[in-house]
């Protein structure tokens, strides 16, 4: 490791997720459904990974995920997209890489052992990171601008997120890694050389910053009419950066170092930019939107708004330049104030008698910024108060005009309430006034801005434009986010009264995804959240709190529940369909245990039953969104029926839950028998296998007899739930079906927890086994039920009843075929355990003579009952033998084979036995064990040969099917016309012979990989080719195709090997 270098954590996290997230919600929006499941899976193995301390395993899947990703989006954009253009499809993936290699270098820098083990990588993954954020972010960022808002508006939202990415990025930022405790490196270097970025990369954002816009602007409008808005457009869109550059602390840092040359280049620079920003403005925004406010004729009405803004413009610019603090610059700045205010008064066509009131208010300004008295001050408020009442009494008051269930008089009436808080803050705030009154003046103007934006940007006017567009909801939140920190840094705000600002401006941002939203209920739930934060100090769960918890929990509890009907529009607008009754009891409570969380952060950090609790509603409200079990309808979604004509439900008629229809509404046909209630039964599972995870006290004996129990009452509710669905009317079939679930589910936690009874164990088996022959037999003596629904045209027909004999036999094979798969897996984990805890001899030659196993026994013959290595105990054999459970690894083979064969025959039953479906089953086999009945010479080094030989015998036989299906059984003129003659027959038995030799080369490798490679190997492997394409059978070319990845594989490990040899030699 370097010297200079120091294992830390990335001090960046914020501003990467403010540049990534964004990025990955829109690109998963553009993937589809497929990238998201992929996303979301993959971050469910990362934490359990991670949970279970598995970095490295960790950071491998973090790659994997967003590499799969990366896959999904990529074929997505290909194959699925509307796009006619190969280069969009390409470029769209080409970014969607990119943003996702950013993502994974920001999640490999979380990894402290990645720190630890490679810091030069760290150094350049964290340069590679800060520097790669900004033009990528910016670039999928303006592409969902685009997708959402259109290409028109796509330049100018395009400034405003270079802005913020420029503030987050291309300023001077030191190294996270950077040693000692004031970011002083190990070998003294100073902060400077900890810099992360240089001045060429500040040189390059600044750049993307300033041409960005306008190019893209100018490519959008290129080939339209030529106008002068596209002028003005790209002059704001150029010198706007640039004027930001110039005013922000530090913006052109990267220039040269020379103080006097770079004073010279900022003044230029700022009065460039803000002559052509004053332009464009006017141009662009002023004159198009209020042009026909202004009370003057043409060349007027340019003269006199130019000489406003201009006026206003210098005074800015002197004003950081510093010339108007003394006497002669305040008493021109004084004068040039009062003048920029009657312009302004004059362009807007204000009366000869409302003139003073402009004079007025610069007058007040301009002897505020001299003497800063709040009575100075308040003559600007109330002279610009007054022009702005003349002004919207002059040009709205009378309009008739309904914005949602408002008129225009009333929405102005507010925009008055709110404006004389907003003019009045600002110098209260400068002025040190009184901190009561700011308080007040604050939360009146949040919850007024609120209030409008909540009538004005969900309304739409005549024309159908809308009114308050949603740039204008997110920038009075960031200012007043940025007010709220300001003044409680400043000492005029608490924690209480920011966090309620905070809180009502956030809420409000929930007007651009639900813009019909009420923002009461949104605001009472942010409050209710964030009030544990706010409300004191953390108690020691010893002492109690120091508030009450329970005011907490029923204020949370309201607030959800007063905003039940913006979840309702939440669900909607993300499924696309009315969520019914379950998914939203589901989701109310989830939501409900979530807002707990920062109560339990705060009140009770180390406590265990806190954090059960909550995780309790949590998967109780999962259960319900995933089962989705029926809810009553009444004092849901219908009317009780009660006296004086009473209503109390959840929901109203606008937001009606949808009715799950059953099937017989839905295909005419209920015979399957569904059973919508029966969903609660597993409800009730999940909530029992919930419960029993959670430590209880007393004896071992006493947890082992209670997770017993637990496990049996699970299965009989499992059970139940597929009795009822699967097999209704048939009451044996039922209870087989419950008491084989039960028997199983607590046999596999008997042999999970150890201990206990092996005898009880072993009858649990038995009796579980022997249930479904029973089960098959009692289908095949009893009658069939009567069908529910119509019967098919014809009757009962023998042809119909045997369609439902095999449908309800395939039902419970397939009830069983899981349950096999799970024994076998419990099975498998059990002797892994004890052959784990067992300990082994150093050497072989420790071990008795009858342990040790004859190294000459072939493959086969090492497989059956006394072939020489069926004398091959081990001491996790051994260990199995005294715990009473020496039948179990033979319980888990027969288990484990049962699985596979039930699963081929369901598999010919649904879909005429594909070949396909052995390369997923046979991996299955993976779960067998070393038995001294079936697999004696089974050993952990061979585990890989009976999966290979399932499938090279299966496709063998399928392939001997096939031919012999085609040359025999078929009618002899299908026959001769598809030219199936003896030479068809020969040609196919020569190609299944060709490829066999390799199988069997394949088979001994993986039983004895000892074994080199011959002659005869090399001679008989390209025989698979001719092979592949001269036979008929699928399954023939399927072995073909396994037989060349067979050989490949042999032959990529064994050279492996060799080298490793090498190396060590």
């Amino acid at each position: 490791m370097s010297s200079r270098f120091a294992p830390n954590s990335f001090q960046y996290n914020t501003r990467v997720s403010l540049a990534l997230l964004p990025c990955l919600v829109i690109l998963a929006g553009f993937g589809g459904t497929v990238s998201i499941c992929v996303g979301m899976v993959g971050s469910m193995v990362i934490y359990i990974l991670d949970a279970l301390q598995h970095r490295e395993a960790a950071l491998i899947a973090v790659w994997v995920c967003l590499g799969l990703m990366n896959m999904s989006f990529g074929l997505t954009a290909l194959f699925f997209s509307d796009t006619h253009s190969i280069m969009t499809p390409i470029l769209t993936s080409v970014m969607n890489g990119i943003t996702l290699f950013l993502t994974g270098v920001w999640a490999t820098l979380q990894f402290k052992w990645v720190q630890l083990q490679y810091p030069v990588v760290v150094l350049a993954f964290e340069k590679l990171l800060l520097g790669g954020c900004l033009p990528v972010a910016a670039t999928v960022q303006v592409w969902g601008v685009i997708a959402a808002l259109g290409l028109a508006a796509a330049p100018f939202y395009l400034t405003g997120i270079l802005a913020v990415l420029y503030c987050l990025f291309a300023m001077p930022l030191v190294s996270s890694f950077a040693g000692g405790s004031h970011k002083m490196s190990i070998g003294g270097g100073n902060v400077h050389d900890w810099s992360v970025q240089g001045r060429l990369e500040g040189c390059i954002g600044a750049l993307l910053f300033s041409l960005l816009p306008p190019l893209l602007y100018a490519v959008t409008n290129l080939g339209l009419p030529s106008d002068m808005q596209h002028v003005w457009s790209l002059l704001l869109l150029t010198s706007a950066p640039l004027l930001m550059l110039t005013t922000l602390q530090g913006g052109l840092w990267w220039l040269t170092s020379d103080a006097g040359h770079h004073k010279a280049a900022l003044r230029l620079v700022r009065v460039l930019a803000l002559a052509g920003s004053l332009i464009g403005l006017e141009g662009r925004v002023l004159l198009p939107a209020f042009g026909h406010y202004l009370g003057l004729h043409y060349p007027w009405n340019y003269i006199a708004i130019s000489a406003a803004l201009f006026g206003a413009g210098s005074l800015m610019l002197l004003h950081f330049e510093g010339v108007l603090s003394g006497e002669l610059g305040s008493s021109l700045g004084g004068a040039a104030v009062v003048m920029s205010c009657g312009a302004g008064g004059v362009a807007c066509g204000l009366p000869v008698w409302l003139m003073p009131a402009p004079l007025l208010a610069g007058s007040g300004i301009a002897l505020f910024y001299d003497s800063g008295t709040i009575r100075d001050y308040c003559l600007f408020t109330a002279g610009a108060f007054a022009t702005v009442v003349w002004f919207l009494h002059h040009h709205y008051w009378f309009l008739n005009i309904e914005i949602q269930t408002h008129g225009l008089r009333y929405l102005c009436q507010v925009i008055l309430a709110a404006l004389l808080p907003a003019t009045l803050l600002p110098g209260l705030i400068i002025g040190r006034g009184s901190g009561a009154l700011v308080s007040l003046l604050m939360l009146a103007q949040a919850g007024l801005v609120a209030y409008l934006e909540g009538q004005l940007h969900g309304g739409a006017l005549e024309e159908g434009r809308q009114s308050y567009p949603g740039y204008l909801v997110v920038a009075t939140s960031a200012v007043g986010l940025l007010l709220s920190s300001k003044a409680k840094e400043g000492g005029l705000l608490n924690n209480a009264l920011a966090g309620l600002l905070n809180s009502i401006y956030v809420a409000k941002m929930a007007l651009l995804i639900l813009p019909q939203a009420h923002l009461g209920p949104i605001m009472a739930v942010v409050v209710a959240v964030t009030a544990p934060m706010l409300s004191g100090s953390k108690a020691k769960a010893s002492t109690g709190p120091a508030l009450p918890t329970p005011i907490f929990l029923l204020f949370t509890t309201a607030a959800l529940a007063s905003a039940r009907l913006v979840l309702f529009d939440l669900l909607l607008l993300f499924l696309g369909y009315p969520p019914n009754a379950g998914l939203l009891a589901g989701a109310s409570l989830v939501a409900l245990a979530l807002a707990q969380v920062p109560l339990l952060q705060q009140r009770y950090p180390h406590s265990q039953s806190a954090r059960r609790v909550m995780a309790a509603v949590a998967a109780f409200g999962i259960l319900l969104a995933l089962l989705r079990p029926p809810l009553p309808e009444k004092g849901f979604a219908v009317c009780p029926n009660l006296p004086f004509g009473l209503c109390p439900r959840l929901w109203d008629q606008e937001h009606m839950p949808d009715a799950d229809e059953d099937d017989t509404r839905l295909y005419g046909s209920d015979e399957s028998g569904s059973n919508p209630g029966a969903a609660w039964l597993l409800v009730l599972a999940g909530i029992i296998g919930l419960a029993a995870l959670v430590p209880s006290r007393g004896n071992t004996a006493a947890k082992r007899s209670r997770s017993c129990g637990a496990a049996a009452l699970l299965g009989v509710n499992v059970g139940l739930y597929l009795a009822l669905q699967l097999f209704p009317n048939q009451h044996l079939i039922q209870a087989i079906v419950c008491i084989a679930s039960s028997s199983l589910a607590a046999a596999v936690v008997m042999i999970q927890i150890g201990g206990g009874g092996s005898g009880l164990l072993a009858f649990l088996v038995m009796a579980w086994a022997s249930l479904l022959p029973l089960g098959l037999l009692l289908q095949a003596v009893l009658p069939l039920p009567p069908p529910r629904g119509p019967l098919p045209y014809g009757g009962l027909t023998p042809s119909f009843q045997h369609e439902r004999a095999e449908a309800y036999r395939a039902s419970l094979l397939a009830v069983y075929a899981p349950q096999a798969l799970l024994l076998a897996l419990a099975a498998k984990l059990r002797v892994s355990k004890s052959g784990n805890m067992a300990r082994r001899p150093r050497h072989p030659s420790y071990a008795p003579r009858h342990l040790r196993a004859d190294r000459s026994a072939g493959f086969l013959g090492a497989c059956w009952p006394g072939g020489p290595a069926s004398q091959g105990w081990s001491m996790s054999d051994n260990a199995m033998t005294a715990e009473g459970l020496a039948w179990l690894p033979t319980a888990g083979n027969l288990a484990c084979l049962s699985w596979l064969c039930i699963a081929l025959y369901l598999s010919w039953q649904a879909q005429g036995a594909p070949d396909e479906a052995i390369f997923l089953l046979a991996p299955s086999l993976l779960l067998l064990n070393r038995d001294p009945l079936l697999m004696p010479g089974l050993k952990p080094s061979r585990r890989y040969a009976p999966c290979s030989l399932t499938v090279s015998l299966y496709l063998v036989v399928s392939s001997l099917v096939s031919v012999g299906h085609a040359t025999w059984l078929q009618p002899r003129a299908l026959v001769l016309a598809h030219k199936q003659t003896p030479f068809y027959l020969l040609l196919n038995l020569a190609c299944l012979a060709a490829v066999l030799p390799t199988h069997l080369a394949f088979l001994q490798f993986l039983w004895k990989p000892s074994q080199a490679l011959s002659t005869w190997h090399y001679l008989t492997t390209p025989l698979s080719v001719p092979a592949f394409f001269l036979s008929g059978p699928y399954a023939t070319k399927l072995l073909a195709i396994a037989s060349l990845g067979m050989a490949a594989l042999q032959f990529g490990v064994m050279r492996f090997t060799q080298q490793q040899g090498m190396k060590l030699i």
